[in-house]
Order: structure tokens, then sequence, then C-alpha cells
């Protein structure tokens, strides 16, 4: 079951270090439906981290895009 919410989040480029904001429109156990500023520049796979400066967070890959937003499946933990 998807649970909207409008929380900020980073995505940071799977192996990469820098980050870029987004907005989880909704969020369910299995992905996550994100808002963000050229969505067509993220990668096929990424980390989507709950805040900034942690070194954790959701591997994800990205499943479709559509305007400004992407979905995107949970792989794992990072």
């Amino acid at each position: 079951m998807r649970k909207r919410t409008k929380t900020k989040a980073w995505i940071r480029p799977d192996g990469g270090f820098s980050v870029r904001p987004c907005l989880i429109a909704d969020l369910s156990d299995a992905g996550a439906r994100l808002v963000v500023d050229e969505p067509q520049t993220v990668g096929r796979e990424f980390v989507l981290m709950m805040t900034r400066d942690t070194r954790r967070g959701y591997r994800c890959r990205v499943r479709w895009r559509r305007g400004r937003e992407i979905g995107a499946a949970f792989t794992n933990a990072a």
C-alpha cells in the first residue's frame, strides 16, 4: 500500500559522493515516487537518502520517468 508524503530526501548516484535534493511524493515497502528537477539526469541506479549527510540509504532502480517524476523500486538497504 502506498502512503502519500511530501518528505524531503536526497539522491546519491550509486557509487558516487555528490547528492541532489528530491521530494518523496509517495512511499511503499517496494519503492517510491520521487519528484526531482531534471529526472533524465538521474542514473538508472542510485541511493535514496532520508538525510543529506547519512552514509546509509535505500538502493533504488528507476522503473519509469514521467515529467519531473521518477518511479523507483527498492533493491535493498545501502
